[in-house]
């Protein structure tokens, strides 16, 4: 990072001259932090610590978007009183943050002048999932709540793309919380004028006139699709003119999913997508294949012909209105058909709708992306891609098993592969029997089974692995807060043991229920808070 990058560090105190947290300079003026790093103070004193000499100014809140809990909102925008000349004032970028990113910040530990902390993305979180979760690298300084307020830099760009937000952390965790930019911008839109990068989604997505319903099917299947369960990497849309209902539909989903339009929401429910789960939206009517394609690298920063980076998984991409497009044959054949072959490989989802089912584009799509079956005459190909496909399902099943029993209300395990194979075995005897008519008639419905079990088996598995990830974030949590209380010298306290068991019951032994876990676990942080502050 270059120090004319770096000037924009800043760190908090209040009138005793105590830490507050981190901020970040955005003009000689204005600066970046958490509500919660200047909550009950007025007259936050900024210490300027990558401008050695300069004296430190003072600031007050022009704007702030009050915290959500714990894990929303909680954004401040601050003015001096006396603009710093000298200050190089840092610019929120907007981008499609990645698993397994590095980032790093720069914040002030208790006993600290100022430390760089590393750490790597790791999902979204928090309240209607708007966070993104940070685990720092192994050697790295604990971001604790000395970092909160302070930047999240990208290690590859140099580019701001967050904010820390860690209100209760403690010395030891490993676990912290990043606001990404434009979950930024959409609760404070004065931050705009700082920002760079276009928006996530094209503006027409908010513009077009919306018809006075949805087509409910869809937008519920639409929305599941977008948190990840059911069909394949890629799926063609067939939505019909701007007034119809799937098209309002789309568009709904796609606003909705965008963090800047989605930030703060109240809305839920089946047809409500996660927020994030749209990473980029293009409006293709009217536009070239070079102008998708631009729009495309400058927000993912992949080209259909680059080779593959690391990326991480599930960053949906939606292309609407493909064959209005000015030059739709080389937008399917130049751009998107490229795209979507090495959708898997990418890490992305591509949704791409088109007005008619008769375009030309859709089955050219269809026929370069779908997983096609062998030629129909071609036995030994049909039945070597059916006994992949059943051993698939078994480890699947495997899997599922395994896990189903830790979850109160997860769906049974429907153990097929086993008769499948014994099914397998009898096209197998027919085939080397020489009775090729008897399993070219019999085959079919064996290949549809398959398909539709291995599909419900997938949706399964994703949804046991959302149940894994959200149980072993409530341990975190529940660990954090336990290791807080410690800190804050509550050992062997009644009150708070007496809220603490449940939690750890619920979440480490039996079947656990998550919506119960997840109340018992706030209902400690709640009580934990509460002795600290008084």
């Amino acid at each position: 990072m270059t120090s004319e990058r770096g000037r924009w560090r800043v760190r908090l105190r209040d009138d005793r001259g105590r830490i507050l947290g981190a901020g970040t300079m955005l003009d000689g003026e204005h600066l970046l932090t958490c509500a919660h790093v200047i909550e009950g103070h007025d007259g936050i004193a900024v210490d300027f610590v990558a401008l050695p000499g300069v004296e430190p100014g003072i600031a007050t809140l022009v704007a702030q978007a009050d915290p959500i809990g714990d894990d929303g909102g909680d954004i401040a925008l601050l003015r001096l009183r006396d603009a710093e000349e000298q200050v190089a004032g840092a610019r929120l970028h907007r981008t499609a943050l990645e698993d397994n990113q590095r980032v790093r910040a720069y914040g002030f530990p208790q006993g600290s002048d100022g430390m760089w902390s590393l750490a790597t993305v790791v999902g979204d979180g928090g309240h209607g999932l708007e966070r993104v979760q940070l685990h720092r690298t192994p050697d790295a300084e604990p971001i604790t709540h000395g970092f909160s307020g302070s930047a999240v830099v990208a290690d590859k760009t140099g580019h701001v793309v967050g904010m820390v937000a860690t209100r209760y952390a403690t010395e030891a965790a490993r676990v912290s919380w990043m606001i990404p930019v434009e979950t930024m911008l959409g609760y404070l839109p004065e931050l705009r004028r700082w920002a760079e990068g276009r928006p996530a989604i094209d503006p027409s997505f908010v513009q077009y006139p919306e018809p006075p319903a949805i087509d409910l099917p869809f937008a519920r299947e639409f929305a599941g699709w977008l948190g990840g369960h059911g069909r394949s990497d890629v799926w063609v849309i067939i939505t019909g003119e701007d007034d119809s209902a799937i098209a309002a539909s789309l568009r709904r989903a796609v606003v909705l999913a965008d963090r800047e339009r989605g930030a703060g929401r109240s809305a839920s429910g089946p047809t409500v997508p996660p927020v994030g789960s749209v990473v980029l939206a293009v409006d293709a009517v009217g536009k070239t294949a070079d102008e998708v394609r631009r729009r495309i690298s400058e927000r993912l920063d992949v080209v259909a012909d680059s080779p593959a980076g690391h990326h991480g998984t599930g960053r949906t991409v939606v292309v609407y209105g493909i064959d209005e497009s000015a030059e739709p044959e080389k937008l399917v054949g130049e751009v998107l058909v490229p795209l979507a072959q090495r959708a898997h490989e990418l890490g992305l989802r591509l949704a791409l709708a088109f007005r008619r089912e008769t375009s030309p584009g859709v089955s050219v799509v269809r026929s370069n992306t779908d997983v096609l079956p062998a030629d129909e005459d071609d036995l030994e190909g049909r039945l070597a891609l059916l006994e992949t496909r059943v051993a698939e399902l078994a480890a699947l099943e495997k899997d599922n098993l395994g896990d189903a029993p830790r979850f109160t209300g997860a769906p049974d395990v429907l153990a097929r592969a086993r008769r499948l194979k014994g099914a397998l075995t009898q096209l197998r005897a027919a085939e080397q029997d020489g009775e090729p008519d008897w399993v070219k008639r019999h085959l079919p419905a064996c290949e549809r089974t398959v398909a539709r079990d291995e599909e419900r088996a997938r949706d399964l598995r994703r949804l046991l692995d959302e149940n894994l990830a959200r149980r072993a974030e409530l341990r975190a949590r529940l660990d954090a807060y336990g290791e807080m209380a410690r800190n804050s010298g509550f050992v062997e306290d009644v009150e708070l043991d007496a809220a603490y068991a449940p939690a750890w019951r619920m979440l480490f032994e039996g079947p656990c229920d998550l919506a119960a876990a997840a109340d018992a676990v706030e209902q400690y942080a709640n009580t934990v808070r509460k002795r600290i502050d008084g």
